[in-house]
C-alpha cells in the first residue's frame, strides 16, 4: 500500500502566495469579515497562473505552429473572459460564512513541495500510471504509440481539474438559481474549450514537441500526502 499520493502542481508566484496565505489566517480570527475584492483578486490571479502553467508555458516550450499557437491563446483567452464574469457574479454576493469557507477550501488545493507553495490536485494511482506510461513512450521516440495515452490523460486532466478548481468550491457555496446558472455555465463553457484544446493539438504534436510536452507534464507530477478522495 502506498503511502503518499501523486498531485498535478504547479508553483504558486509570490503574489498568489501572499494574497492567499493572509486571507486564509484572516478567516481563522474572531474578526473574520466578508472580503469580496480579495477573493476576486485571488480568483483571478489564480485563473491567470493556471491558464500560464496547464496551457500557454507548455506551447511555448514545445514551440507550437502560429496556427496551433492561436488555438491555444484563443481558448485561454476565452476561459479567462468567462471566469471574470463568473467572479464578478459571485464574489459581491458571498458572505462571512461562505468566505470563510472558501478560505478553507483554498487551503486543501496548496501544498508546500520542497520548499516552494504549489497549487495542487491529487490524481488517481491509474492516471498517474498512464501519465507516466505515456509520457515516458514520447521520451523514448514511441510517438505514436504514446499520443493516445497522452490523450487519454489530458482529457482526464481536464474534468478533475475542472472538479478541484470549480465545481467542489461551486458546491460548497450553496449559490441560489441564478449565480449557480452563472457559474454553471462558465463551468460548462471552460470544460468544452479545454477538451476542444486537446483535441485540436495534442495529434498535431511532432515527435520534439511530444517530447518536451511530456518532459513538461513530468515535471508537474510530484508526491505528497496520501488522499483517497480523487
Amino acid at each position: 500500500m502506498t503511502h503518499s499520493t501523486t498531485y498535478v502542481a504547479f508553483p504558486a508566484s509570490d503574489k498568489l502566495h501572499t494574497l492567499t496565505d493572509g486571507f486564509i489566517k484572516r478567516m481563522r480570527t474572531s474578526s473574520a469579515r466578508a472580503e469580496p475584492d480579495t477573493v476576486g483578486q485571488i480568483m483571478s490571479t489564480f485563473m491567470d497562473e493556471s491558464l500560464y502553467a496547464f496551457m500557454i508555458k507548455p506551447s511555448e516550450l514545445s514551440g507550437l505552429s502560429p496556427g496551433l499557437m492561436r488555438v491555444v491563446n484563443f481558448t485561454t483567452e476565452t476561459i479567462s473572459k468567462t471566469s471574470q464574469v463568473v467572479i464578478r457574479g459571485t464574489v459581491k454576493k458571498l458572505n462571512v460564512e461562505q468566505t470563510k469557507e472558501i478560505a478553507e477550501y483554498m487551503d486543501t488545493v496548496r501544498y508546500c513541495f520542497d520548499g516552494t507553495w504549489n497549487i495542487c490536485f491529487p490524481i488517481s494511482p491509474e492516471l498517474a500510471t498512464t501519465a507516466q506510461d505515456g509520457f515516458h513512450m514520447a521520451m523514448d521516440g514511441k510517438h505514436q504509440q504514446a499520443l493516445p495515452m497522452m490523450m487519454s490523460y489530458f482529457h482526464s486532466l481536464t474534468d478533475i481539474a475542472m472538479k478541484w478548481y470549480f465545481e467542489e468550491p461551486i458546491r460548497l457555496l450553496k449559490f441560489g438559481p441564478i449565480l449557480r446558472k452563472v457559474a454553471d455555465v462558465g463551468v460548462a463553457t471552460t470544460r468544452k474549450a479545454t477538451h476542444a484544446v486537446v483535441d485540436n493539438v495534442i495529434p498535431k504534436l511532432s515527435p520534439d514537441q511530444a517530447h518536451i510536452s511530456s518532459e513538461y507534464a513530468l515535471s508537474l507530477l510530484k508526491h505528497g500526502p496520501r488522499v483517497d478522495n480523487f
